[in-house]
């Protein structure tokens, strides 16, 4: 008999609850999540925290796998710790969160790890310097250090980048993960609109399928939505779907927000993304939700996101 996962959203409340900008990856046969764990913006996050589970429904807390306590008053990594990824190239996990120290006037960065095991112990790559200061890019854009949310991808061809967003837009680097060295000139990926849902962008995250690559990016302009830009390269250029925003909580009864998503594979090879929801009933509590995510002949990205 042919099994078929039904779920819920919101997922795992009993064990996930509280949660922003969630990240799940498959390894093995176990599925593990981290995101932003409260407090968000009226004080300071403890760290990365870890969940796992065997089928996406019922989540184990890990605990801590980095934890601000390797800060100090003067590291510029000691608040805030957003939006945390962990990336696997040639069978080592590669951590990043976005850090920043207000008093130092170091603004929001990737801080970056490294550990042999997806639970730790995490090497810390960049804690003497942040890996982004004030910049232009050949557009003419400035990439300001604030609000990161750093996306790495790692091509067909072995070359990693990474991605971060600033008020001028989204902008992918090239990067040496072992020494967070970053290599070349900046690529514009998305630029916001002046009247449109995506005045503001953030929480990218890129995939390749079919031959195409897709950068999933969130706004809050409206409420919190998710859009898609698409190239035939990594470099581009970039092309925003026009039926965006693909992921909208505009006209879902009972719900507020659903953004700042991730993608990830199932263990049938079946594409999913991941993204947080508020709801009316409770506005201040950040859920977890899930939806396939598919493509039709053209390669354009087909969701019935977001479900409830």
């Amino acid at each position: 008999m042919k099994k078929e996962l039904s779920y819920h959203n919101p997922i795992g409340t009993d064990v996930v609850r509280n949660i922003r900008d969630p990240f799940i990856l498959l390894d093995g046969d176990t599925y593990y999540l981290t995101g932003t764990i409260p407090p968000y913006w009226n004080g300071k996050s403890e760290g990365v925290k870890l969940w796992k589970s065997s089928d996406l429904l019922h989540w184990e807390e890990v605990g801590f796998i980095l934890h601000r306590s390797v800060a100090n008053a003067d590291s510029w990594y000691r608040d805030y710790w957003w939006a945390p990824e962990i990336h696997k190239k040639n069978g080592r996990f590669y951590l990043t969160v976005n850090c920043r120290n207000d008093e130092l006037g170091v603004g929001q960065n990737p801080l970056l790890a490294v550990s042999d095991r997806i639970d730790g112990d995490y090497t810390l790559i960049n804690a003497d310097n942040p890996l982004f200061t004030k910049q232009k890019c050949d557009c003419g854009k400035v990439i300001i250090p604030d609000g990161n949310d750093a996306n790495l991808f790692t091509d067909s061809d072995g070359k990693t980048y990474i991605t971060v967003c600033s008020f001028d837009g989204i902008f992918l680097y090239e990067i040496d993960l072992d020494t967070a060295t970053l290599i070349g000139k900046p690529t514009l990926v998305v630029a916001p609109s002046e009247d449109g849902w995506d005045t503001k962008n953030e929480g990218q995250f890129i995939i390749c399928h079919g031959g195409k690559y897709y950068c999933f990016y969130s706004s809050f302009t409206r409420s919190y939505e998710v859009g898609v830009a698409v190239a035939s390269s990594i470099h581009g250029p970039w092309v925003k779907d026009a039926r965006n925003p693909i992921i909208t909580p505009i006209g879902v009864d009972g719900l507020q927000h659903s953004g700042h998503n991730s993608v990830f594979s199932d263990k049938k090879g079946q594409l999913w993304t991941a993204y947080h929801i508020t709801m009316d009933a409770d506005p201040d509590t950040q859920l977890l939700a899930i939806d396939r995510i598919d493509f039709d002949k053209n390669g354009n990205v087909i969701t019935d996101a977001p479900t409830l």
